[in-house]
């Protein structure tokens, strides 16, 4: 047994590597992110002011709507100024969860996150939501509407996307908007005069691959090695059911988080 050990051990220091990698790597990553508070108004934040009022005055009327029905859901769009070295990925999850987007029954928040110095994009979905805003459709959103932010349209693209996004979540819930929608003075004023971005497959799949970072890739390389090592790994594994937040409750004077949860999806993009 003393001789296998010896002659293995580069292997187990190598499993334990990897091991660490994923326990430790993201706790010091997350916790070294220096995340803004939320405003009082809560449902957006805009640190470059790039939004309009035309804008802000939709996102709050959507979300006002909301807040009367029995499950509350959230939609926070927040425009930051930049990034600081973090992963949008990593950030955008920090930032729902210090935030507590959505109901804490429901876990039904949205956070619509935009970077502008680097030029991302990225959708943070709550577990209530994940059935309604799965990965392609928040995908299929953020691709409808990714011009608009290509050519520095940073408001109407944000209003197109937050649109897109309230109708989806109304539709789940079988909420009237319609009117809110038609009766809300926020119009999208700026046009494009661009020729539309190939959606086929194989473009599709070149920007997917493009927009993937080098940790990003490492751990797809890592967990398909896993996946092909591990025995009976037949990849069954049982739910949690409802996931509880913190509790914590609306304060009459303030807006604030309802205690969702962030891990339910999402999706990135480089513009």
């Amino acid at each position: 047994m003393h001789i296998t050990l010896k002659k293995n051990w580069p292997y187990l220091i190598t499993v334990f590597g990897i091991i660490a990698l994923f326990v430790f790597l993201p706790v010091q990553s997350v916790s070294a992110i220096e995340l803004p508070d939320a405003t009082s108004d809560f449902y957006y934040y805009d640190e470059p002011n790039i939004l309009t009022p035309d804008t802000k005055e939709l996102i709050m009327k959507i979300n006002n709507t909301y807040e009367q029905t029995v499950e509350k859901p959230q939609i926070v769009v927040t425009v930051i100024d930049l990034l600081d070295g973090e992963t949008i990925e990593n950030y955008s999850a920090a930032l729902f969860e210090k935030w507590k987007i959505g109901n804490t029954d429901y876990d039904n928040g949205v956070l619509i996150l935009l970077a502008l110095k680097e030029r991302e994009i990225r959708f943070e979905v709550g577990y209530g939501l994940e059935g309604i805003l799965t990965d392609g459709k928040t995908g299929k959103i953020l691709d409808n509407n990714i011009t608009y932010l290509s050519n520095n349209l940073f408001d109407s693209g944000l209003q197109q996307i937050f649109r897109a996004t309230a109708i989806e979540v109304a539709t789940e819930y079988q909420y009237d908007i319609e009117a809110t929608l038609a009766s809300s003075n926020s119009k999208v004023i700026e046009t494009l005069n661009t020729t539309p971005r190939d959606k086929g497959f194989i473009p599709s799949t070149i920007r997917f691959f493009k927009s993937l970072k080098p940790f990003n890739v490492l751990i797809i390389i890592v967990g398909i090695v896993f996946a092909f090592f591990t025995p009976d790994s037949g990849g069954g594994s049982s739910g949690s059911g409802n996931r509880s937040g913190s509790g914590r409750s609306r304060k009459s004077n303030r807006r604030s988080g309802g205690g969702g949860r962030s891990g339910g999806g999402g999706s990135s993009r480089k513009f």
